[in-house]
């Protein structure tokens, strides 16, 4: 199972959740007044397995980017607890 990137709000906001199984893990939304080579923010919530081991945050130039990061990010904390994502 994927993660999945729900848009909450209007349209005009481009703010999404991001959930896994069932689970509110994240958010993702653009903040329009940024550079935009920082305009798309991540978060990661509830989670913490150390700097070393993923990020919990992150800024990317566009949706897509700023997805595939938080994806790579979900993946590496759920290696280093051992688990899979379910059906």
């Amino acid at each position: 199972m994927s993660l999945n990137f729900r848009l909450i709000g209007s349209q005009s906001t481009n703010d999404f959740e991001v959930s896994s199984g069932g689970f509110t893990v994240g958010r993702l939304y653009e903040e329009s007044e940024a550079p935009r080579q920082l305009r798309w923010y991540w978060t990661i919530n509830g989670v913490r397995a150390g700097r070393s081991i993923m990020r919990t945050d992150g800024r990317a130039a566009t949706l897509d980017e700023a997805k595939v990061q938080l994806t790579e990010n979900w993946r590496k904390w759920l290696a280093w607890a051992r688990l899979t994502e379910i059906e």
